[in-house]
């Protein structure tokens, strides 16, 4: 080993700088000590082992709070959220009142303060501490631990907070808008009209490379603002561009699916494909899959594009049995729909996909019929704008 005096001398500021490219994850560690809660801010948290499950922190030697948290012998790490930067500054101020206006809610192993917001929380009793310069590393055992709001997470980098933003999961700051987000903005008014008339949401879809977007809305909203969102580009997600899709584009909707299809469920999809394109316009019915599909896109509005939750949409997909098609629509499966699409047609094909969502429940075939025939009129409307040339709005 090295003697001290052989090591290079390293100044703390060009070391912060080089440390300081290295992302890191924000936490809350929380204790409560005489009764009262008590926290502190680190960068330097990691998982350590997972039999037995270990994690450890890294408190500064110099810290005020660690000894108070250290007498507890037992706290909880908070991982941050993104949005939670300001809760971050007021824990690591010197001085500040932590727990004023932080709503929490005490572990239920430990008691020590779970905060409201934030990503995870993982509650643990203090096993070791060791000496490591500086610094501390405390390594606990944990006791429990959940996720509790699915979303991105608070990262301290070269000095600053931001969040993780993956690239496949980017919209905003990708460089010129593309055709479909310039037609969609362009068919605003046309499909605010529609959403209006039938007293529904109209989502517009487009697709982007090898993923589904949601480009558009028009019509009332529920919850958060679903524009952005991105689903796979696999069934049952998408299955309107597959249909007016060029062959390789349906081939490769198809291929997407996970696991082995056989080849009389190929037929099946191609079979449907067909039946839609036929009809001018997709429907979707109620079901198991189409329910878990949605709270997963919800939630994904709600908290952001989280890789957690796009693998969760893509397991969905594993489940996904049959394509429903407009043949399947008559006065009992009536009460059933959830969706409604039809294409809009640019110069080269099709690029829109408005799609009315928030049918109640217990329709009627006519009422179901009425909103098709005004989502077509209008897809034919907008179709004829972009293409100067009429389309028909035919339906079987």
């Amino acid at each position: 080993m090295l003697e001290e005096s052989q090591f290079r001398q390293i100044e703390p500021r060009h070391y912060r700088n080089v440390l300081g490219h290295f992302a890191t994850g924000v936490a809350a560690v929380t204790a409560i000590n005489d009764g009262t809660p008590v926290g502190m801010v680190v960068n330097a948290f990691t998982a350590v082992s997972i039999n037995p499950p270990l994690v450890a922190f890294l408190p500064e030697k110099g810290s005020s709070t660690f000894p108070l948290i250290r007498e507890s012998g037992r706290y909880c790490i908070n991982v941050l959220a993104g949005g939670q930067e300001e809760l971050c500054r007021r824990f690591a101020a010197k001085g500040a009142d932590r727990f004023r206006d932080t709503p929490w809610r005490p572990a239920e192993g430990t008691g020590s303060p779970t905060l409201e917001g934030a990503v995870a929380w993982i509650d643990c009793e203090i096993q070791d501490i060791h000496d490591a310069g500086d610094h501390l590393i405390v390594v606990g055992r944990v006791l429990d631990l959940q996720v509790q709001t699915p979303t991105l997470p608070l990262l301290f980098f070269q000095g600053g907070y931001g969040t993780f933003a993956p690239r496949s999961l980017v919209w905003a700051n990708r460089g010129p808008l593309s055709e479909a987000v310039r037609m969609a903005d362009a068919a605003r008014e046309t499909l605010e009209e529609l959403a209006t008339e039938l007293g529904l949401e109209c989502r517009v879809f487009a697709q982007e490379d090898d993923a589904v977007r949601i480009v558009a809305s028009a019509g009332a909203t529920k919850g958060a603002d679903p524009v952005g969102a991105m689903l796979p580009f696999a069934p049952p997600f998408g299955y309107a561009i597959a249909a007016w899709g060029t062959p390789a584009t349906r081939q490769a909707w198809i291929d997407a699916l996970p696991g082995e299809l056989s080849a009389a469920a190929r037929r099946e999809l191609d079979d449907a494909l067909d039946e839609i394109r036929r009809h001018g316009w997709g429907v979707t019915f109620e079901s198991a899959v189409a329910r878990e599909a949605q709270e997963i896109i919800a939630a994904m509005m709600q908290y952001g594009p989280t890789p957690e939750l796009g693998r969760r949409l893509t397991a969905v997909s594993g489940q996904f049995s049959r394509l429903d098609h407009p043949g399947q629509l008559d006065e009992q499966t009536a009460s059933t729909v959830r969706t409604m699409t039809a294409p809009v047609m640019g110069v080269d094909g099709a690029v829109l996909y408005p799609t009315l969502y928030g049918f109640p429940a217990e329709l009627d075939l006519g009422v179901v019929e009425r909103a098709r025939d005004a989502l077509l009129r209008a897809c034919a409307a907008l179709s004829e704008r972009f293409t100067g040339v009429g389309v028909g709005v035919g339906h079987r």
